[in-house]
């Protein structure tokens, strides 16, 4: 079986959880519990609506091994609309085979194909993470002069 990306619609909302699920298992599984069955509930909401949510995903010789999330958004200093990377997440068995690369190259043209003129990521905290900072930076993206994001859990 030939790899290669799907667009994830609601019948692969399972398959866009698990991987999810591994990812912030990953960043953030030491702070705090990951609730599978919450994360599946809110796949499936985001993948059922017409929301501004998309994800693609990586299959690999009839596996699914990869995911990549986009949402759009809005700010005036953006220029309107752009789109974020939420989630990318490749299983570590299958990392260094451009697998991610891949992924994140079909992001970019989908947020073209949307007329967003930007496209922003979040990365996980530096001293951890040296490596996904690096990809992004390899892969054109430079740091945002906003600052760094933060939230306010509401």
């Amino acid at each position: 079986m030939l790899n290669e990306i799907k667009k994830a619609t609601l019948e692969h909302s399972d398959e866009v959880s698990r991987l999810v699920t591994k990812l912030l298992q990953a960043l953030v599984g030491h702070k705090r519990i990951i609730d599978s069955e919450k994360i599946g509930i809110t796949t499936r909401k985001l993948l059922s609506e017409d929301s501004g949510f998309h994800a693609f995903l990586y299959q690999a010789e009839g596996t699914f091994v990869g995911v990549v999330t986009l949402s759009k958004s809005a700010a005036i200093y953006a220029g309107g609309y752009y789109g974020v990377i939420e989630e990318f997440y490749v299983k570590p068995e299958f990392r260094s085979k451009f697998i991610g690369k891949a992924l994140l190259d079909r992001a970019i043209t989908f947020a073209r194909g949307q007329g967003w003129p930007r496209l922003e990521v979040s990365t996980p905290e530096r001293e951890n993470w040296q490596g996904t900072i690096d990809f992004y930076r390899r892969e054109g993206f430079s740091d945002n002069s906003i600052g760094e994001r933060l939230k306010l859990e509401l």
